[in-house]
């Protein structure tokens, strides 16, 4: 009995040491998938693409470079997951999507599931009430100048203050598209309790023959006279960060299916 009791005793000694040393060898940083993250410039390197309602395929660019940056709520074009089919059955919004290299060894490669309702119609999943927004499918805030942008694809809703969205807005044809462009000068929320930032610019595309919008946002706050986190503490950063995400609606393609 006391030989198994020390043998255990080894063992348990030597895993220990081996966690200990893999924690100490592993480098310090952001990870996601196992992968560490390498910081690098801004850019747009990630490629999404989805369908809708068997009209319309869509495709944009997001963010790379600083490792906090998460993927988009969208099938990257270079992942497993294949391409997102967006469908409606009986008035709401079903998402589908297929494995991008189909197994047929193995189960669940194609799923068929509800589009999440915080982001399509901003109603609580379990309550279906109103949550006082839409949550984006993407969203990154460079905390620095505290300002960010979002990536939307929502059904307005003239009740969920959606008019707001476009009230003011001037049309600006890109890429052969009709967007709705609304801009509101940036002010500060440095000593606001209830919200960080708002909206600075607001980019929507009413997707033709569908009642959806695609949308882009880009918010900020000045900080002030530049002492807090916000556009006023580094103004060059700001009109980089606003500059790419100008890139980012140019990336959009609206193409027919055939």
């Amino acid at each position: 009995m006391s030989m198994r009791f020390g043998l255990g005793q080894i063992v348990l000694h030597f895993v220990v040491i081996g966690l200990l040393t893999a924690c100490v060898s592993q480098p310090e940083g952001v990870y996601q998938g196992g992968i560490l993250m390498r910081p690098g410039p801004i850019a747009l390197t990630d490629n999404y693409s989805f369908q809708f309602l068997d009209k319309w395929r869509l495709r944009f660019s997001w963010i790379s470079g600083p490792v906090d940056i998460r993927f988009c709520h969208f099938s990257r074009e270079s992942g497993d997951r294949g391409e997102d089919r967006f469908v409606e059955v009986s008035d709401k919004l079903f998402v589908e999507w297929m494995a991008r290299h189909p197994d047929p060894k193995q189960d669940k490669q194609k799923r068929f599931t509800p589009a999440t309702s915080e982001r399509i119609y901003g109603t609580n999943t379990r309550t279906g009430e109103f949550q006082g927004h839409y949550s984006s499918f993407c969203h990154h805030t460079f905390r620095e100048i505290w300002s960010g942008m979002s990536v939307y694809l929502i059904k307005p809703d003239p009740a969920k203050s959606t008019n707001e969205w476009i009230a003011g807005a001037k049309p600006v044809m890109i890429n052969g598209w009709r967007w709705l462009k609304k801009e509101t000068p940036p002010a500060d929320y440095s000593k606001n309790r209830e919200q960080f930032a708002a909206p600075i610019e607001h980019w929507v595309l009413q997707i033709p023959d569908t009642p959806y919008w695609f949308a882009m946002r880009l918010i900020g706050s000045t900080g002030g006279d530049g002492t807090s986190w916000g556009i006023n503490r580094n103004p060059a950063k700001y009109e980089e960060v606003k500059t790419i995400f100008h890139q980012m609606v140019e990336s959009v393609r609206l193409t027919p299916l055939q």
